[in-house]
């Protein structure tokens, strides 16, 4: 599970809240469970500092940018919307000048092109991690020492995060896979999923499939926590994520190996049942500006946002003499063209299938 933001900012403030009430030891479920109670009716009565309010605010533009636009189709709204994320990043960031999830937002919103968002990104990067060792070197109680441990990390790695998803969308996969690995080696669990990103990068510089599956045994920690099933050291394909299963596909594409490609592409249609309308289409998501858009693990909305960030290896041989692209293999496989079939006709009866009515 990627950061969820809202989560997040319910915790801060709960934990805030119990250093002010002296609450100890911090396992208290009910004091925990009377917290989240009130969060969810108003979250106001817990923020009382600037730094409350503003990762507050920060969250609000999260929820609105990444879960709320992407789905309103009115250009007006979208404008409105847009302002007013941007109008809260910049508040956030004035209240509280160390939030660098405001920071960072904000540049992504502004930003004229993803080169200039890298840019910022890489020039900014040596001062956020001395602000997130200095949080680590400082925590003395025991509520310092919680939040450092646990989600005060989070801002440095979404910071990571966002070099590597930033830079592979520009083509920099040497940069995105450092960052990536930069990332699974100060946070082995990777909260934030940014494994996935490493994969692809590694797949964009013709990495072999022996060496993305050293990859996943390298952070096999990472790649063990999301699922009871891939608790082994050597998981079946069937196991895969889509992104481990995207990327040894397009190795196997890209090394010729049209029969392996096809297998794996196989178990990708088995994940949901509308596995192959996503295959087929294609559609790109917008990228997560708080980090990775949170969705629910072997679910068809994984699966979409997986083949989205996949875009730079479907777009692989585009512009060929052959016009034959990664993407375009795809769709137009035998095994998403059957699967699209059956769906129709299981469609059929719902809707009728006669052409036309009895008098």
């Amino acid at each position: 599970m990627s950061f969820d933001p809202i989560q997040e900012d319910c915790l801060r403030l709960i934990l805030q809240d119990m250093r002010r009430k002296r609450v100890f030891p911090l396992e208290n479920p009910a004091f925990i469970e009377r917290d989240m109670d009130v969060y969810s009716q108003d979250p106001a009565r817990l923020i009382k500092t600037d730094e409350d309010r503003s990762f507050h605010l920060t969250t609000r533009a999260a929820e609105m940018v990444d879960y709320r636009i992407p789905f309103v189709t009115d250009e007006a709204e979208i404008d409105r919307m847009s302002d007013e994320a941007e109008g809260m990043l910049r508040e956030a960031a004035e209240l509280d000048p160390s939030n660098w999830d405001a920071r960072r937002m904000l540049s992504a919103l502004v930003a004229q092109s993803n080169d200039e968002y890298v840019s910022y990104l890489l020039d900014a990067r040596e001062e956020v991690e001395h602000d997130c060792a200095l949080m680590v070197a400082s925590a003395q109680d025991p509520y310092s020492r919680e939040f450092a441990a646990g989600i005060g990390r989070n801002p440095y790695l979404r910071w990571l995060a966002a070099i590597s998803s930033q830079a592979l969308i520009c083509g920099q996969y040497r940069l995105a896979l450092r960052a990536a690995e930069e990332s699974l080696s100060y946070a082995p669990d990777d909260p934030g999923d940014v494994r996935h990103t490493g994969m692809f990068a590694l797949a964009k510089l013709e990495a072999t499939r022996k060496e993305l599956a050293d990859y996943r045994r390298r952070h096999a920690v990472s790649y063990a926590l999301p699922s009871p099933r891939n608790r082994r050291s050597h998981p079946a394909e069937k196991d895969l994520d889509p992104w481990s299963l995207l990327a040894q596909m397009s190795v196997a594409y890209r090394e010729l190996d049209y029969d392996g490609a096809s297998r794996l592409l196989r178990l990708l249609l088995k994940r949901s049942p509308h596995a192959a309308h996503a295959l087929f289409y294609q559609a790109e998501f917008p990228e997560g500006v708080f980090g990775r858009v949170n969705v629910m693990p072997g679910s068809e909305d994984e699966l979409v946002l997986a083949i989205s960030e996949a875009t730079p290896l479907l777009q692989e041989g585009m512009g060929a003499p052959e016009a034959s692209s990664f993407s375009t293999w795809i769709s137009q496989n035998d095994a998403v063209q059957d699967a699209l079939d059956q769906q129709d006709a299981q469609l059929a009866p719902h809707f009728g299938g006669a052409t036309g009515g009895e008098n």
